[in-house]
């Protein structure tokens, strides 16, 4: 039966179901598969400007540099000096002037096996620089993540809330009339109103969250261009067990291992060390007694040996072993916490499924039952309150299930932080 075929009553009130028709067809903010580059490239914003960036990578640059030095012949430094002494000898009727030169190259030397033990200690500082620069970029693209997941949500909740205000203002429009014509009551436009104006002052507080959100957004990534809700989605249909099951060693123990290694080769270099390094010194000496005197070149070669029984090294052993302790320990913490995450990340990811589909079912029923209540408006059934209380009901159903659709997805994401996936 078409809209033409019902009494006039029935055709005003047809008309007011146009517009109820509308929530009905709001698309999803999280509907269609995408892909992931606008990610990738927002990681490669945000990494540019994090503070912690420039650290993580000034470690890799004083890494490197301490494996250039382990591997030089000199355990330090060395060192030419210069010196000149001038004097005077006065005797009898005539001064006579003597001066001693001397040149000299020291040379800092390695103890036995010191060498080997602080390129070891070097390589594995190298190692855990890199780690350490892995996990540093993998939290700034779980940040990036976040950031855009709450874009996405906040996003989707303001196209179901100016939904509702367009389709609000239309449902007025269409009360004031029938009011007008005597079909309804002055007290339904007067709801029908209120209802128009709570929906706007909704849909203002949406606006400014997602403004919120997407300053947040410019911060992190210095990018004027917001993440696509297509684009962010694609990670929530990854296979997750295929994942977890090709997944290696994430950079949150990787970094860990590494500085239990870094620990061991310092403990192990501060063992083969004295200390003050020894020095040997090879130079030459020329003594000039006076005027007309002739002069008298030597040899010297001195050698500098710390014994390294001072309390010092003492207190560099400790600082060290207690560095390894600690590292060992972080380590043992840091696989437990691995596992606790991959595990409570992938019941959170069954837990979203289920409530996700819980949310589709209800949002489902609520959308059929809201139809039939239309179809009762329609003929007369039921009251113009009765209707929008059912459509609040139907639209809040809405906005939970975009909720849970959100929900859903960060979970994914979230998995994938924890085994070290980036975008």
């Amino acid at each position: 039966m078409n809209r033409s075929s019902l009494p006039p009553r029935h055709r005003r009130r047809a008309g007011i179901l146009l517009a109820v028709g509308m929530l009905a067809t709001v698309p999803s903010a999280f509907a269609v598969e995408g892909r992931t580059p606008g990610l990738a490239r927002a990681v490669d914003a945000a990494w540019q400007r994090a503070a912690e960036a420039r650290r993580a990578e000034g470690e890799t640059v004083r890494a490197a540099t301490g494996r250039r030095i382990a591997r030089s012949f000199a355990a330090d430094e060395p060192a030419l000096s210069y010196t000149r002494t001038d004097g005077e000898w006065y005797g009898g009727s005539r001064a006579a002037e003597g001066r001693e030169t001397e040149v000299a190259l020291s040379w800092p030397l390695w103890m036995p096996g010191q060498r080997g033990a602080a390129l070891r200690a070097a390589r594995a500082d190298v190692g855990w620089a890199d780690a350490n620069l892995a996990l540093t970029r993998l939290e700034v693209a779980g940040k990036v993540r976040e950031a855009a997941w709450d874009i996405a949500v906040r996003q989707a909740e303001l196209e179901l809330v100016q939904a509702r205000v367009g389709f609000m203002k239309k449902l007025a429009e269409d009360v004031d009339r029938r009011v007008g014509a005597g079909d309804l009551a002055r007290s339904d436009a007067l709801a029908a109103r209120a209802d128009l104006l709570e929906a706007e002052a909704e849909r203002a507080d949406a606006q400014r969250g997602l403004r919120a959100a997407q300053a947040e957004w410019r911060v992190l990534t210095g990018l004027e261009e917001m993440p696509d809700a297509n684009e962010i989605e694609n990670e929530s249909h990854l296979d997750v067990d295929k994942l977890v099951a090709d997944a290696g060693t994430p950079p949150v123990l990787a970094a860990a291992e590494q500085a239990v290694q870094r620990a061991e080769g310092q403990l192990t270099a501060v063992r083969r060390s004295l200390g003050t390094p020894p020095e040997l010194a090879i130079g030459t000496k020329k003594e000039v007694p006076g005027p007309g005197l002739p002069g008298e070149n030597s040899l010297t070669v001195e050698l500098r040996v710390p014994l390294g029984l001072g309390a010092r090294r003492s207190q560099l052993r400790a600082q060290a072993q207690t560095e390894l302790d600690a590292s060992q320990a972080e380590l043992t913490l840091a696989r437990s916490r691995q596992a606790a995450a991959l595990e409570e990340s992938r019941l959170a990811i069954a837990l979203a499924d289920q409530q996700l589909d819980s949310e589709r079912q209800r949002t489902q029923l609520l959308g059929e039952r809201s139809r039939l209540m239309q179809r009762a408006f329609a003929a007369g059934e039921i009251d113009l309150a009765e209707l929008l209380r059912t459509l609040r009901t139907s639209t809040e159903a809405d906005a939970s299930l975009a909720r849970r659709h959100a929900e859903h997805g960060l979970a994914h994401a979230r998995l994938l932080q924890v085994i070290g996936m980036l975008p």
